[in-house]
C-alpha cells in the first residue's frame, strides 16, 4: 500500500468487537451519508456458517499472500452493507490478489429487518479466537451499527482509531466488479467432491496456471487455455475455503470467455443454502486488482464523473443496479450509462454477484474529484490530451509521450498501441495511457 495514497474516509470504533452470551457484537463506523445507526439486530440461522465466513474473511484481509503469511496482530476490517435484504461481507487480502464475500440472505437473517448502509466492521483477535469456538447449536446474535463511533484497543482501553479507505482498496474493489461482470457458471460440483479439487488445486504453488474442463460430472486439469475452461493461478490461495467446505452443498465455479491469455481471474461460490460465500482469485499471486484497469476505458469515453454524481443520487434509494434499466431512467444512452458506472465503481459503489448475474450498491462516501486521482493512468492520459499529445491520423491516433509518439488502432472493436507497455500485456491489465488519451481525444471528453 502506497504511503502517499489518497484517504477517502476515517473511520472510529467506539468498541472492540466482541462475542458474548450468543450475541455477536460488531463495532462499525457509518459514513455521514448513512442516516440508521444501526442497520442490523437480529439472530442468525447457521451460526457455524456465519462464524466461518466471518473467520475466512479475517484470514483473506490479514494475508499477503505472495509471502504465505497471516499478520494476526495488524487490523482486519471487512466492509459490510445492509441493502433492505441482505447483509454482504467484503474483504481484500493484503496484497490485493484475493477478494471474498460472505453474502447472508433474508432466510439467514431470520427474518430480522436490514436496513440500508456501509461501515467497515472490527475483526480483531478476540473476536477471531471467539468464532472458533462457534458450535452449531450456538445461538448467534448479530448487530451492526453504533450510536457512536470509537474503538477499543486489544487491552481494553477505549481510544479513537483511525482506520483510512486508501485508493488501492477502493481500486481493488472496483476492479473486482469489472473482472466479474463477464464471469458465467462454468462447472457445479457437490462440496463433497469439491475437498478433493482445492486439495488438488491447493498443492499446486508453480508460475503456470492449470485450467479446468468439464468432464462429465467432474473435472480434469490441463495446462491448455480451451473453451469454456476455468483458470486457476496460485491454486494455492484457494485453501482459505477448505474450512467452509463440510458446511456447504456445492461449489460452483465461474469464468469468463477464454481469450487465450496466459492466466484468467476465476470465481469460486459456496453455496450454503441462506448463505454463499465467494472468492474471486486474481491471474497472480504478485497481480492484485488495483493495478488492472479495467474501467479506464469507461471512464475516458464520456463525462462520467459529472453523470456519477447525479446517478449516486438516484441509486442511493435502489440498491440493485442494472446497466439497462439505468440507461433507461436516466435517458442515457448505454455509453454514457456504463461510463457512470464506471465512475461509482471506481469509488468502490458498485459491486457484482456472479451467483444472481446482477450488480449491487455499495454506498461508500464518493468523491468525484479523487476518481482521476485513484487511475494514475487516466490523469497522465489527460495531461497528453490536454497538451495537444493526440493527434488522429489515417492510420490511427498518433499520441506524443516525452520524446516518443505512439500509434493506436484498432483491432476489431479493441484498440491496441505500439508502446512497450501495451506490447508486454497485450490490454489484460486495462489500456495504456496512450489508449486512454486517444479515446478521450475522439470523444472530446476531458473530465475533470
Amino acid at each position: 500500500m502506497s504511503a502517499t495514497a489518497p484517504a477517502l474516509d476515517t473511520r472510529i470504533y467506539r468498541h472492540a468487537s466482541g462475542l458474548s452470551d450468543g450475541n455477536l457484537a460488531l463495532a462499525t463506523s457509518a459514513p455521514d451519508r448513512v442516516d440508521e445507526q444501526t442497520f442490523f439486530a437480529g439472530f442468525v440461522r447457521t451460526p457455524r456458517v456465519v462464524a466461518g465466513g466471518l473467520l475466512a474473511l479475517a484470514d483473506i484481509a490479514g494475508t499477503d499472500f505472495r509471502q504465505a503469511r497471516t499478520d494476526m496482530a495488524r487490523g482486519r476490517d471487512p466492509v459490510v452493507t445492509g441493502d433492505s435484504e441482505r447483509l454482504r461481507f467484503e474483504a481484500l487480502s493484503t496484497c490485493g490478489g484475493l477478494y471474498g464475500r460472505l453474502d447472508l440472505t433474508a432466510a439467514e437473517l431470520d427474518g430480522a429487518t436490514v436496513g440500508r448502509g456501509t461501515t467497515n466492521v472490527d475483526i480483531n483477535p478476540p473476536l477471531y479466537e471467539s468464532l472458533t469456538r462457534v458450535g452449531g447449536e450456538d445461538p448467534l446474535r448479530m448487530s451492526v451499527g453504533e450510536e457512536e463511533l470509537a474503538v477499543s484497543t486489544l487491552d481494553g482501553k477505549v481510544v479513537e482509531k483511525r482506520v483510512p479507505l486508501p485508493a488501492r482498496w477502493l481500486r481493488g474493489l472496483a476492479e473486482v466488479a469489472a473482472h466479474a461482470l463477464p464471469m458465467d457458471p462454468r462447472l457445479e460440483i457437490r462440496a463433497g467432491r469439491a475437498v478433493a479439487l482445492l486439495a488438488e488445486m491447493s498443492a499446486r504453488t508453480g508460475r503456470q496456471a492449470r485450467w479446468l474442463v468439464p468432464a462429465g460430472s467432474g473435472w480434469r486439469s490441463t495446462t491448455r487455455a480451451v473453451p469454456g475452461a476455468v483458470c486457476v493461478a496460485d491454486g494455492f490461495r484457494l485453501s482459505v475455503l477448505r474450512p467452509l467446505l463440510p458446511l456447504a452443498r456445492t461449489l460452483t465455479l465461474y469464468a469468463p470467455p477464454v481469450t487465450g491469455a496466459p492466466a484468467q481471474v476465476s470465481g469460486w461460490v459456496l453455496d450454503f443454502g441462506t448463505a454463499r460465500f465467494t472468492l474471486l482469485l486474481s491471474t497472480a499471486v504478485s497481480q492484485g486488482f488495483a493495478g488492472d484497469g479495467q474501467l479506464l476505458a469507461d471512464l475516458g469515453s464520456g463525462s462520467p464523473v459529472a453523470d456519477a454524481d447525479a446517478l449516486d443520487a438516484l441509486l442511493a434509494v435502489d440498491p440493485v443496479i442494472d446497466r439497462a434499466s439505468v440507461a433507461a431512467r436516466t435517458g442515457w444512452d448505454a455509453t454514457r450509462a456504463t461510463s457512470a458506472l464506471a465512475a461509482l465503481a471506481t469509488a468502490g459503489q458498485v459491486g457484482y454477484d456472479v451467483a444472481e448475474a446482477s450488480s449491487f450498491h455499495r454506498p461508500l462516501p464518493y468523491r468525484a474529484d479523487l476518481v482521476a486521482a485513484l487511475h494514475p493512468r487516466l490523469a497522465a492520459a489527460r495531461i497528453l490530451t490536454r497538451t495537444g499529445g493526440v493527434v488522429v491520423t489515417a492510420a490511427g491516433v498518433e499520441v506524443t509521450s516525452g520524446d516518443s509518439t505512439y500509434l493506436v488502432h484498432r483491432r476489431g472493436d479493441e484498440y491496441a498501441c505500439t508502446c512497450a507497455w501495451w506490447a508486454e500485456h497485450q490490454g489484460r491489465r486495462g489500456p495504456c495511457k496512450h489508449v486512454v488519451a486517444a479515446i478521450i481525444g475522439q470523444t472530446g471528453q476531458q473530465g475533470e
